[in-house]
């Protein structure tokens, strides 16, 4: 598994740690299992905004996992993500009861 783009040695150590939880819960990360820049760039156009770097990370490295990503609330697509109305958060999930969005 490649390094996380742009990504300081502190976080390469947690999505080491990342890599190694997903190995022993599920499957190994492989690549494929994220997200590309280009499907982040795409919906960073269209919403307006650069997403975390902690977000683009992750999305990157695992964001297609719904393993791991969708087993209590679900982790949205880049092209499903939006602000909320107020414009004042990025919706990155959607709540498992839908009690919250």
């Amino acid at each position: 598994m490649s390094a996380v783009p742009e990504a300081s040695n502190a976080a390469v150590v947690r999505w080491r740690f990342i890599q190694g939880f997903a190995a022993h819960w599920a499957d190994a990360l492989e690549h494929g299992d994220g997200w590309t820049e280009a499907d982040l760039v795409a919906a960073e156009e269209r919403l307006g905004v650069r997403l975390p770097v902690a977000m683009r990370e992750a999305y990157l490295l695992f964001g297609r996992r719904r393993d791991l990503t969708s087993n209590h609330d679900e982790l949205l697509a880049p092209d499903e993500l939006y602000v909320d109305d107020a414009g004042e958060a990025l919706v990155f999930r959607h709540e498992n009861q839908g009690a919250a969005s």
